[in-house]
């Protein structure tokens, strides 16, 4: 299982770093946007992703330091940088051989975990990882499991942030074509950071590809996002977003949008991005914002 983790890590490191995003009232109210607030939307949108993967991968992680084991002795167990992590299957049994059905039930203790070129990620609290699917060999490997976070906290650069709710996660690894493929999802999914704003995803999913032996990837990520600073938003990709290893994409189209703006996000290439900003009832104030994605915060 940890041959793919360093692929994995790549998904997280082209997202971008995190901060908390003050709109002055809510989008759901307004009818026009400054350039600076398009950008703060489009990087709040962004960030999400990395929150999303985030979550994701230091669950995974932490499977990769013992899940190849015959079996174990105690249910705690240390993580790769600092803290612990104690664990227990459903079925009290001593074997992590995984099985469709399997639930393992973990908690995490101050659990460190770095990223490499990346800040050093936080947990604590409870995770429990649903198997449905667990295949793995020199020629590939296949999982499908489900995280159920439980006020589970999560800290990094940008601060700390509780999670509610339950992430799929759909993995396919080749290692002969070297391909691999990592879609996360979820129907219902709360995020508060630490200064209590809530923000709470609706029907995501991001669908990530990358070929491990040139490190070019693809993306797709679509949902809605609602916290009282930024409204409900919509956001999908119109043309899946490329780039290469950990930088920011190169190519594609992305669109946030709600009833009275939209905002599309098209990448120049990975230092420049252009927002087409689109206003529903007032052409006249529509305009292309020619930035760069460090201006944004990415």
């Amino acid at each position: 299982m940890r041959k793919f983790l360093p692929y994995l890590l790549l998904l997280a490191l082209f997202i971008g770093f995190g901060g908390c995003v003050i709109v002055s009232d809510s989008l759901d109210y307004r009818n026009d946007l400054s350039d600076y607030e398009a950008k703060k939307i489009v990087r709040k949108v962004f960030i999400s992703q990395q929150t999303i993967s985030r979550a994701a991968l230091i669950s995974n992680e932490t499977l990769g330091s013992f899940i190849e084991y015959d079996g174990y002795s105690a249910n705690r167990y240390n993580c790769s940088d600092s803290g612990y992590i104690t664990l227990q299957l459903d079925d009290d049994g001593f074997s992590l051989n995984i099985s469709s059905g399997d639930i393992l039930n973990l908690n995490f203790y101050e659990c460190a975990y770095e990223i490499p070129w990346y800040s050093q990620s936080r947990i604590n609290g409870p995770v429990a990882i649903t198997y449905h699917q667990y295949m793995h060999d020199y020629q590939s490997h296949i999982s499908d499991f489900t995280i159920e976070f439980n006020h589970t906290a999560l800290q990094a650069l940008y601060g700390l942030e509780r999670i509610d709710g339950i992430l799929g996660v759909h993995l396919d690894q080749d290692y002969q074509r070297d391909i691999l493929r990592l879609t996360l999802s979820s129907n219902h999914l709360v995020v508060e950071n630490s200064s209590w704003e809530k923000q709470i995803f609706n029907n995501i999913v991001l669908d990530f590809t990358m070929d491990t032996y040139t490190n070019r990837y693809s993306y797709s990520y679509s949902g809605t996002l609602y916290s009282d600073y930024l409204g409900r938003l919509t956001f999908s990709t119109l043309i899946p977003l490329e780039g290469y290893g950990a930088h920011n994409p190169s190519r594609g189209s992305f669109k946030i949008s709600n009833e009275h703006v939209s905002l599309t996000v098209i990448p120049v290439d990975d230092y420049y991005v252009d927002i087409r900003l689109e206003n529903h009832f007032y052409p006249t104030k529509n305009r292309i914002i020619h930035t760069t994605w460090i201006n944004i915060g990415l």
